[in-house]
């Protein structure tokens, strides 16, 4: 590490109290979110048409233009893309435990510490998607990932690889910022982006990567998706969904 090993679990803990802070009011938010909801569409209903004009100007505020139509012609309605964002959070517990005989007690607290926040994450997904919830790792970025990991021999390879991995996912949450609908939807990824690309800054400082490298899309996050093999795109659910 470019660290020391105080240093690195220093900053470490600035994110857990960032995880905590964002994480303890979770349920009651989107509980409330999910009631506003309700609120508004019963008020829309009956209003009628002026209702349905002022329903389209707050469903334009959440979804991008045209991407509401794409979102329903590829089947990822919100609780769907909430529960592929349980999935990738679930993929990162599995590839952070599998990583883990390569660290030693310098890192290992802070690589535990981030796979219970990846935990509380797929917990918090799995909350707001419903039907759509899953109890499994995504299969598909786990078979992906697996070569990778078992080339990984030392402890830098594996800080690089999760390094990788915290940027991809907040790419694939920034995508779904663009995608989401409900604000319940949209308030549970605005809470976890935040601290995935935290995780990214740590890890990387502790590799020692420029600004640009921890940074590489400026400040905020690409929304845009691939299949896996470029670092600075998410995870695209047409080839992990």
């Amino acid at each position: 590490m470019q660290i020391t090993s105080r240093e690195f679990q220093a900053l470490a803990a600035d994110v857990d109290d960032l995880h905590n802070e964002s994480m303890k009011t979770f349920a009651e938010e989107t509980a409330e979110l999910h009631l506003d909801a309700y609120k508004a569409s019963r008020r829309t209903f009956m209003a009628g048409s002026a209702g349905l004009v002022g329903a389209v100007a707050i469903g334009s505020a959440l979804v991008l233009p045209g991407l509401s139509q794409r979102v329903a012609a590829a089947g990822l309605d919100d609780k769907t893309i909430a529960g592929y964002a349980q999935s990738v959070e679930l993929a990162a517990v599995a590839v952070y435990t599998m990583a883990a005989p390569l660290l030693t007690s310098a890192t290992l607290p802070v690589a535990q510490m981030f796979l219970a926040h990846h935990q509380a994450h797929a917990d918090a997904f799995g909350a707001v998607a419903g039907d759509k919830a899953v109890k499994a790792p995504n299969a598909k970025l786990v078979a992906a990932v697996g070569p990778t990991l078992a080339g990984l021999k030392t402890e830098a390879d594996a800080l690089g690889f999760a390094f990788v991995l915290e940027g991809q996912a907040a790419y694939t949450y920034a995508a779904a910022l663009t995608l989401l609908q409900d604000p319940a939807y949209a308030a549970a990824t605005a809470t976890i982006l935040p601290i995935e690309a935290q995780h990214q800054t740590v890890l990387g400082i502790a590799l020692g990567k420029k600004v640009t490298d921890v940074f590489p899309t400026g400040a905020f996050e690409s929304s845009a998706l691939g299949d896996g093999t470029d670092p600075l795109k998410g995870l695209d659910p047409a080839t992990f969904g």
